[in-house]
């Protein structure tokens, strides 16, 4: 009965998912933008010519390799590799779930997977050719691997991970010092917060026979680390293909970015926690020095905690929080000639009427960034100190020295915070029907209100994340 609840959530969201598959396929009857890149290559692995590479691709070839499955249904057709991404999308509901049920009543967990596999630039994604789903899908299941301590299972994932998408090896780093944490903590070695953590970490390295056990747990993932780093020494870089138009550089407003687009996503977790996180502290339910010492600990956490009640110096960290953030987008904003040369993105207009309607524009957001960077790090007070910590560190990682400004790529980073925020029914729900209505216009967009170039005036263009 237990997983019955289960089943019949995911039931709705088989049948949406199939409806919008069919939808796309009647009305997008040719690969559409990266997809003609990504289907001619899926096409020549089914073919058998292996030796045959797009230059135009700069990702690994692990969604063409899972296409072949394709092949035993006959020849690999537009129709059939987009079906790739929807029945993986099924089952990344399964391990979004699974993930989630470990500590949370089915029904609860099914929506909470539901409404997490609904996420806009998540979803639109399970329904064109592309390797978002695909990445996504094996960065969770290494997570949900190595929770259950299959740590060299979790390790093979990962290394999939990466064949799916490069960036992907940051989330296998995650993953595994996520594992050992969590062995640290199950053997006694850390206990409370990062305070106490650290110094409970430090004695414990002075004796190397004490931590040999957690070097075996965190080996699978270092080996896959260190594998990508030989295949990043041997190729001159991470990019495969193209990379003359994919070249890093430090583009930290990515940071502040991706906290404005967590914030709205989950606003309605992230408002509530940022609200009882603010009363625990003035009505005195929890003290400073508990803070300190216990879970409540995280850096940004505890500063919004510290400054709630204490207005002068909170005014005065907010202006130099606002200093920083503003020396970081006059000094490191980055405008990829990609993101204004392509009028079929999103974040095209996104840029074009907010950030570049004049000079100043891209100020004004500031005390917005610093609102949702600490409400976000608010509504994670209950992961632990130390993978609070290592999620940011990755998070910027893998969008800092991305030049261009794209929603999707904030997919993964979100996922995982997301699942680390509390799960309540209501505000679950107004975050799933914020998701239905974005979906439902940005997919009825794309279908349905396409535009032509007076350059291509036999091709049709289409609006997409």
């Amino acid at each position: 009965m237990v997983e019955l609840t289960a089943a019949a959530v995911f039931g709705v969201y088989a049948i949406a998912s199939a409806l919008v598959l069919q939808l796309v396929n009647t009305e997008v009857r040719t690969p559409y933008m990266d997809e003609q890149f990504h289907i001619r290559q899926a096409q020549w692995y089914c073919m058998g010519a292996f030796n045959k590479w797009d230059p135009k691709l700069t990702t690994p070839p692990g969604l063409y390799i899972v296409s072949l499955a394709v092949r035993t249904m006959g020849a690999c057709t537009l129709d059939r590799l987009r079906a790739v991404n929807c029945v993986l999308g099924c089952i990344l509901f399964w391990t979004v779930y699974a993930l989630i049920r470990q500590n949370t009543r089915p029904f609860r967990a099914a929506i909470k997977a539901l409404t997490l596999c609904m996420l806009p630039t998540s979803f639109f994604f399970a329904h064109v050719y592309y390797t978002d789903i695909a990445s996504l899908l094996c960065v969770l299941l290494a997570q949900l691997l190595s929770v259950h301590k299959r740590h060299v299972w979790a390790g093979v994932v990962g290394g999939a991970a990466v064949w799916m998408r490069q960036t992907n090896v940051v989330w296998v780093a995650l993953v595994g010092g996520a594992a050992v944490e969590r062995w640290m903590r199950e053997n006694g070695v850390v206990s409370g917060g990062l305070v106490q953590s650290v110094g409970q970490l430090v004695q414990w390295m002075k004796s190397p026979r004490r931590w040999r056990e957690a070097v075996w747990v965190a080996v699978p993932y270092a080996f896959v680390v260190m594998a990508f780093g030989v295949f990043v020494r041997v190729n001159g870089g991470i990019v495969l293909g193209d990379k003359s138009n994919h070249q890093a550089g430090v583009h930290v407003p990515q940071m502040f970015y991706f906290c404005a687009f967590t914030a709205a996503m989950a606003a309605p977790t992230v408002l509530t926690e940022a609200q009882r996180y603010t009363h625990a502290v003035t009505s005195r339910q929890v003290t400073c020095f508990e803070m300190a010492n216990y879970a409540l600990e995280t850096v940004y956490a505890n500063l919004y905690l510290y400054l709630t009640y204490r207005p002068v110096l909170s005014t005065a960290v907010g202006l130099a929080l606002t200093l920083v953030m503003a020396v970081g987008v006059n000094r490191f904003t980055v405008e990829h000639p990609f993101l204004l040369g392509d009028n079929r993105h999103y974040t095209f207009y996104i840029w074009k009427n907010l950030f570049r309607s004049c000079w100043w524009a891209r100020y004004l957001y500031i005390p917005g960034y610093v609102s949702c960077m600490l409400g976000v790090h608010a509504a994670l007070w209950r992961a632990p100190a130390l993978w609070h910590i290592m999620w940011l560190v990755c998070t910027a990682a893998v969008l800092v020295p991305s030049p261009l400004l794209e929603l999707r790529y904030f997919t993964v980073p979100f996922f995982l915070a997301r699942l680390h925020m509390p799960t309540s029914l209501p505000r679950l729900s107004i975050e799933l029907a914020m998701y239905i209505v974005v979906n439902a216009v940005t997919i009825y967009v794309f279908l349905y209100h396409p535009f032509v170039w007076s350059s291509e005036p036999n091709q049709l263009q289409r609006f997409m994340w």
